[in-house]
């Protein structure tokens, strides 16, 4: 709660979760939230359930205060340490996803970043992607043990592995136990890329059809092994690499129309 409290009251200060160092509730900035809420607190006509409410966050900003003045220092910090170890633009985007979209205790889970990309998700246009690639971003930072280190690299193209009737995944059935963590990542990224652009037609039914079961089977794989994931980023970039995928990618808008979240949810969580 006192994390929470202090979130707030950062929230409430100039700049708020933007400014230089984000984070941290200063004694400044708990003085000005004090002040603030004591004058809607006791102000005429503001309902009682409200005026509770401000009670018990003033009572909880002046424990945050008390706590402050023991420990001899100028600001308490709300996030954790490696949170509070991502530079200023990343800790302010983590800081958001997780008081804002996620369970609120200072660390980014990794529940914490699949409700914050599915709440980005529905937002269209430039802002939505940007705000999915730097929560792409922070979770290289703190999970680098389930990101992909590098897009470049071995990968099965459907020329690779795509057989004939009566079964088109017959090859890819033998061969993606056999492929390393990362390889078995970045085909799936390519695979995603693909059924969000060149099979998203009506004439291409039968082929995206092909590629959904395919992220079943590579999903399952990754799943099974707990490895390596690609992120929303991973699958652009790697689809921008085949000039027909790259016809459907030219702008952050069109990328955002098709690249959504839904690539990795449906096929990837445990």
């Amino acid at each position: 709660m006192l994390r929470q409290t202090a979130f707030s009251i950062e929230h409430m200060s100039p700049g708020g979760i933007e400014r230089a160092e984000p984070g941290l509730a200063s004694l400044a900035d708990i003085g000005g939230a004090v002040q603030r809420l004591s004058q809607i607190a006791t102000r005429p006509g503001t309902p009682d359930i409200k005026r509770r409410a401000l009670q018990q966050l003033l009572a909880r900003a002046r424990e945050l205060e008390a706590r402050i003045v023991d420990e001899g220092t100028d600001a308490v910090v709300y996030l954790d340490e490696a949170e509070f170890a991502l530079k200023p633009r990343l800790r302010s985007a983590a800081i958001e996803i997780d008081f804002s979209f996620g369970d609120r205790d200072g660390r980014v889970g990794i529940e914490d970043l699949g409700t914050a990309r599915q709440h980005y998700g529905q937002v269209r246009g430039p802002v939505g992607w940007n705000r999915l690639l730097l929560t792409d971003e922070i979770e290289r930072r703190l999970y680098p043990e389930r990101t992909l280190r590098t897009t470049e690299g071995l990968r099965l193209l459907p020329d690779d592995w795509l057989s004939g009737p009566p079964d088109p995944l017959a090859k890819l059935k033998k061969v993606a136990r056999h492929l390393d963590d990362s390889a078995l990542a970045r085909t799936y990224a390519d695979v995603a890329a693909r059924l969000a652009t060149v099979a998203a037609t009506d004439l291409d039914a039968e082929l995206a059809s092909i590629f959904e079961s395919a992220l079943v089977l590579l999903g399952t794989e990754i799943r099974g092994r707990n490895s390596v994931r690609p992120t929303i980023t991973d699958i652009a970039r790697i689809g921008c690499e085949d000039p027909k995928v790259k016809e459907w990618l030219r702008t952050p808008i069109e990328m955002s129309r098709r690249l959504q979240p839904w690539l990795i949810d449906r096929y990837l969580l445990n």
